[in-house]
């Protein structure tokens, strides 16, 4: 088992690290069962013998993890939106999703500072879970982690303070009533 991390930062730029050892894989994975305060600290360090990082988890957009095993399992419960991040091609082909009484497909778009956008998809019961989707989303910017699937296995963990908006296509139709309705110029 290997694990690929990449720190994109809020410069838009990133750093990749591997993770070949079994001490190393397995001192990760007792850090993702508390991933949900990575942000909440001042520091991230990686380090190797041949030099250590520092990053200020304040210019951190978000850390990425890529394995063929599933480490959602080490994930810390509590996050009910489940995301999963587009590839290039997907991005930028037409979104084909909707908001049917059968059937519930959107895209959301995660714009941070210095221009990282991580496109994602979330699909699931009609209803419920597009109730549950806009309860979630209106508060993520509150939340101290997202975690999303990345579509080449693996996971990814978004800072919210590193966050400037985000863009949910197609527009949901039961907005809250402080929400203002307009049009794209």
């Amino acid at each position: 088992m290997s694990i690929n991390v990449s720190v994109i930062s809020t410069a838009n730029s990133t750093r990749h690290f591997a993770l070949n050892s079994v001490e190393s894989i397995g001192h990760l994975l007792i850090n993702l069962k508390r991933s949900s305060r990575i942000f909440t600290g001042n520091l991230l360090i990686i380090g190797s013998g041949a030099q250590t990082e520092i990053f200020s988890t304040a210019s951190i957009a978000c850390v990425e993890m890529e394995s063929e095993n599933d480490l959602e399992v080490y994930l810390p419960r509590g996050q009910n939106l489940a995301l999963t991040s587009l590839t290039t091609v997907e991005a930028i082909e037409p979104f084909e999703g909707g908001l049917e009484s059968e059937f519930f497909k959107v895209q959301i778009d995660f714009f941070f500072r210095g221009g990282h956008v991580i496109h994602t998809c979330v699909e699931g019961d009609p209803k419920l879970a597009l109730d549950e989707c806009l309860v979630n989303l209106t508060g993520v910017f509150e939340q101290p982690c997202l975690a999303y699937r990345l579509p080449q296995g693996g996971i990814g963990l978004m800072n919210p303070l590193a966050m400037t908006r985000l863009v949910i296509i197609p527009g949901i139709p039961d907005l809250p009533k402080e929400a203002w309705v307009a049009d794209d110029l």
